[in-house]
């Protein structure tokens, strides 16, 4: 990768293929190739927010009233997402820019981290603000098995481009790009949101209302970044190049889905063990929501989906989260008054997409 390539001619041939196309030289968002990306990267730069937006004080007198089978479901919900988030802030400008070659994909690219760098933080800020002893917190995170294999499909797509050598053929790293992106797109589609769900559930009882608040800024951005993935996968495999390396490796396109969704459906069991309890939501509902959620993405991927469809959706309060149109606060009560959710008008609804996030 060269760090400035004067002898790019995209601004005369209009062509910047997303990936393995020439290094770039100037960052050139004058003769735009892919407009449907550009308007994701302005919807995203317009929903900047921090996380000492949200007051959390009531949250950690909540960590300490609420029943220990509800607070110990968010403290691993919180756990997963802590750890989740903070891979994907160190690893998708990292692991994709280096083989981007289109100024509005690594532009898009380069906030997505950012956003998930808040995201981090934020997951920071709520174990620092609620828990009596937040390195107990980390210290858990760290050694509690089931967090870290709900993580690791993705651990080992994003391991794969990590560890691939320069001297790799054009081949290899196409197929490589398509793993890691699936892998992505799995990990915003299905696990996240998967993991949102119980974050609400909890909320939607009335209690830890700041940390639903943030979740719910996190669940924003998230659906978007779902809407990026999907768009990048679209205008991959509409090229004929793409579409043979991915056919050659659908197989293990396949397995990566298949893990994330095994690993979702333990995680459910393990969530719900123990005595681990919320109004609302339980393992059985949790699981079916992870297959309503996973069926679009096999199907858009034209991947085998081996388990049952669930079409309509088993979890209705989560539509409020996910459509951002609708994303008024749950939590009007918060006094703060930088919540702004549901404000920000959702400019990617017109795009093409036959998935139902």
């Amino acid at each position: 990768m060269t760090v400035f390539n004067q002898n790019n001619k995209g601004f005369i041939t209009k062509k910047y293929p997303l990936f393995l196309g020439d290094d770039l030289g100037l960052f050139d968002t004058v003769n735009i190739a892919y407009p449907e990306i550009e308007k994701l990267y302005q919807q995203q730069v317009s929903q900047i927010w921090n996380e000492a937006e949200v007051d959390l004080t009531q949250d950690r007198m909540d960590m300490l009233r609420v029943p220990k089978e509800t607070s110990d479901l968010m403290i691993k919900t919180i756990s997963w997402q802590h750890l989740a988030d903070s891979v994907a802030a160190k690893s998708i400008a990292a692991l994709l820019i280096p083989y981007c070659t289109n100024s509005e994909l690594e532009g898009m690219l380069t906030v997505q981290s950012f956003f998930e760098v808040i995201h981090s933080r934020t997951y920071s800020h709520i174990v620092k603000q609620t828990f009596a002893d937040p390195n107990e917190m980390i210290a858990d995170t760290y050694g509690n098995v089931g967090v870290l294999l709900r993580s690791e499909a993705i651990v080992k797509a994003f391991n794969e481009i990590e560890g691939m050598p320069i001297t790799a053929s054009t081949e290899t790293k196409r197929k490589t790009l398509l793993k890691v992106i699936a892998a992505l797109f799995a990990l915003e589609a299905i696990a996240f949101m998967s993991s949102f769900a119980v974050t609400f559930a909890i909320t939607e009882t009335g209690v830890f209302q700041g940390i639903g608040a943030l979740v719910a800024l996190i669940c924003r951005d998230e659906g978007l970044h779902t809407r990026m993935d999907y768009t990048v996968l679209d205008i991959l495999l509409k090229d004929p190049t793409w579409v043979s390396s991915f056919d050659e490796i659908k197989s293990e396109i396949k397995l990566i889905l298949d893990a994330v969704v095994e690993q979702e459906i333990k995680w459910a069991d393990y969530l719900f063990s123990e005595g681990r309890n919320v109004v609302g939501l339980n393992a059985t509902l949790l699981k079916e929501y992870t297959l309503h959620m996973s069926y679009p993405v096999y199907k858009f991927l034209q991947v085998d989906f081996d388990h049952q469809v669930i079409l309509e959706n088993p979890l209705p309060y989560m539509d409020k989260y996910i459509d951002p149109t609708q994303m008024q606060s749950a939590n009007q009560e918060i006094q703060n008054t930088a919540y702004n959710i549901g404000v920000i008008e959702n400019d990617t609804k017109d795009l093409d997409l036959d998935l139902e996030f």
